[in-house]
């Protein structure tokens, strides 16, 4: 392999004639990250433009839920779902020849159940995490508010909240890039390295310790399992919106270190000692207790059997060719299935 074409052609290409799957996840990142700048400059356009929404660019993530808070929110949680999406649909189209939908949110049979069991199971996954903490003693509860119209309010925004930033997130570490891996290098491999930047992207949090890293990449193990059983976004995206959205509203703790939400929530948790049980001002992320209940809640979920991929799906995924026999970690999918209706020519 002397020719220079040669050599370039074996760095860049895979056998299938397409960039190879580790170039095809940094082409993401790279075309995510253009196009973010690009909308918040677009962001800050108009609000010199136009200085009364000039609050749309320079929020800050305070504990204010005035409307122009509520806007600035808002904004900067579609800002990054619309370049998680515009990059996922460059991608899938210009590298792999299929469509956005296939990326994880086409309306495939079963989607709405896998949301509506995931929405369940990831509450539940946390109350488990909350529930060992509270039996060694390490976390309290009162009731915050008891007022109607007050819970309803901080249900509709924690929820839309979390449910789009958990959209994100999913297309950005379970989607496109995630995909590229698992079809080349096979589900183990992508979980490997996509977990590990998920968890790395979490460390400029406030209050990130070692726990809430390795907690952090233990989910994304737990949703790139809850992708591979399913092939589609939505179990995964319910899992990761509805723990978030649990721990805020429900048990009133920080998530991830951020505590703005603390005043729309029904109960008002307090973590005491010890820390490393109870996560301390991270919350339940950052301690052991979460550690135990994200292994027990992710063997559940490869084991349980509850979970399976259509042809549907997968037929929409394989870039129109056969699928190794290495690409998953569960049984029954059929690797023959060839091109479908989301392939594009």
């Amino acid at each position: 392999m002397s020719d220079p074409l040669d050599v370039a052609r074996y760095i860049f290409i895979n056998d299938e004639n397409e960039l190879r799957s580790g170039w095809r996840l940094l082409a993401f990142f790279v075309i995510f990250f253009l196009i973010a700048s690009l909308l918040i400059g677009v962001t800050k356009a108009i609000g010199t433009l136009f200085p009364s929404l000039a609050f749309l660019e320079s929020g800050t993530l305070a504990e204010d839920f005035s409307g122009r808070h509520l806007a600035y929110l808002g904004v900067s949680n579609l800002r990054n779902l619309a370049a998680a999406m515009l990059a996922s649909a460059f991608c899938a189209r210009a590298l792999e020849r299929r469509r956005l939908s296939s990326v994880g949110f086409k309306l495939h049979r079963g989607w709405s159940r896998d949301f509506a069991t995931g929405s369940l199971m990831g509450a539940a996954a946390l109350a488990i995490a909350v529930g060992i903490a509270a039996a060694a003693g390490a976390i309290r509860f009162g009731v915050q508010t008891r007022d109607g119209l007050q819970l309803m309010r901080g249900f509709l925004i924690v929820f839309v909240f979390f449910l789009i930033a958990g959209a994100t997130e999913e297309l950005m570490f379970r989607g496109f890039p995630f995909q590229a891996l698992v079809h080349n290098l096979g589900g183990t491999t992508a979980i490997i390295i996509t977990s590990a930047l998920f968890g790395l992207a979490h460390i400029p949090n406030p209050s990130a310790n070692f726990f809430s890293t390795i907690n952090t990449m233990l989910a994304g193990v737990w949703l790139g399992v809850a992708y591979l059983m399913t092939r589609s976004l939505w179990l995964a995206t319910a899992l990761h919106y509805s723990w978030n959205f649990a721990m805020v509203f429900i048990f009133g703790l920080p998530v991830s270190g951020i505590t703005m939400f603390h005043q729309l929530a029904w109960l008002h948790g307090t973590s005491g000692e010890p820390g490393w049980v109870t996560g301390g001002s991270y919350g339940p992320e950052g301690g052991i207790a979460a550690t135990f209940a994200l292994i027990l809640c992710t063997l559940a979920l490869w084991k349980s059997g509850i979970f399976t991929a259509s042809g549907e799906v997968l037929s929409s995924v394989n870039h129109g060719k056969r699928e190794p026999a290495f690409v998953s970690i569960t049984p029954g999918h059929d690797s023959s299935i060839g091109s479908g209706p989301d392939q594009v020519a």
